[in-house]
């Protein structure tokens, strides 16, 4: 059994998820983008995982330097964190 499927997601949703900023910022080539659009298509997760980064890029990017409240950041990170899923490269800060 691969490891993806453990966890209750497959490598394309592996790949899915590490695709997603390349694919709002139209940086992905063409066959990588309708690779991708297929498996949102046919993949809820994923594309609930897309819709979920759009919207907080485009809350983020409504606000100024420093206009996230230490509060609402804490609950962010904690957010990502409780997910398995680190807002941090490499795990740290």
């Amino acid at each position: 059994m691969r490891a993806g499927a453990r966890r209750g997601r497959s490598a394309g949703c592996h790949e899915a998820v590490e695709l997603v900023t390349d694919y709002l910022e139209g940086a992905l080539p063409a066959g990588r983008r309708r690779c991708l659009e297929g498996h949102l298509a046919a993949c809820a997760g994923c594309a609930v995982h897309l819709e979920q980064i759009r919207v907080t890029v485009w809350i983020l990017g409504c606000l100024g330097a420093g206009a996230i409240p230490d509060r609402a950041l804490s609950r962010l990170c904690g957010a990502f964190l409780g997910s398995g899923v680190s807002p941090f490269p490499e795990g740290g800060q």
